[in-house]
């Protein structure tokens, strides 16, 4: 059995690595957001047809972020993990007292195991271009902000819990992720 100390280190070094993953996903999933409301919807060509290329973004990002939520969720894969995470400081009581009760400590991990079952149940990969389209995806997608940003607040409370210090999940771009839009691409022409 741990020491409070080796417990404290490695939850804080667990919960520093979820967080990254998380503020990952919620970077990951700002740009999208910002390629659907300022390329995507002002574009009549793009926005009022079907488009394939567009389709496969949409199934790929909706895929690839469930998967990536399921993974931090899943407490029996040995990768870091949030329920685990928390499971283990059932453990440590005295890292919780004067910080959560006990019911909102529970609350908090049967939020966890909800939200992992809500994603599983939208977690089937997207092939068909009619369950690529927005209304189709959006269930899938209305799970995925509610896993993410459930995360970020629990990440951020059992990190201060833990380590009484914060720790930043604010999404910031270096640069302007659509700045690759901002000048007229030419494709080349085919051989013949």
């Amino acid at each position: 059995m741990l020491s409070e100390k080796q417990f404290r280190e490695r939850a804080k070094s667990e919960l520093w690595q979820i967080g990254n993953q998380v503020l990952s996903l919620a970077t990951d999933r700002d740009v999208y957001r910002k390629l659907e409301r300022e390329v995507i919807q002002p574009n009549a060509q793009l926005c009022d047809a079907r488009n394939d290329l567009l389709d496969m973004i949409r199934g790929a990002y909706t895929d690839a972020m469930t998967a990536r939520l399921l993974h931090l969720l899943d407490a029996e894969d040995g990768s870091a993990s949030l329920p685990r995470v928390l499971a283990q400081l059932t453990e440590c009581p005295a890292l919780l007292q004067d910080k959560i009760t006990d019911s909102e400590f529970a609350d908090d991990r049967g939020a966890l195991e909800r939200v992992a079952k809500n994603l599983q149940s939208v977690a089937a990969p997207h092939f068909g271009r009619h369950e690529r389209t927005l209304p189709a995806l959006g269930a899938a997608h209305r799970e995925l902000d509610a896993a993410i940003d459930l995360m970020i607040e629990m990440v951020k409370t059992y990190y201060w819990i833990v380590t009484g210090s914060y720790i930043d999940l604010d999404v910031r771009f270096s640069d302007d992720p659509l700045a690759i839009f901002q000048s007229a691409w030419v494709l080349p022409v085919p051989a013949k």
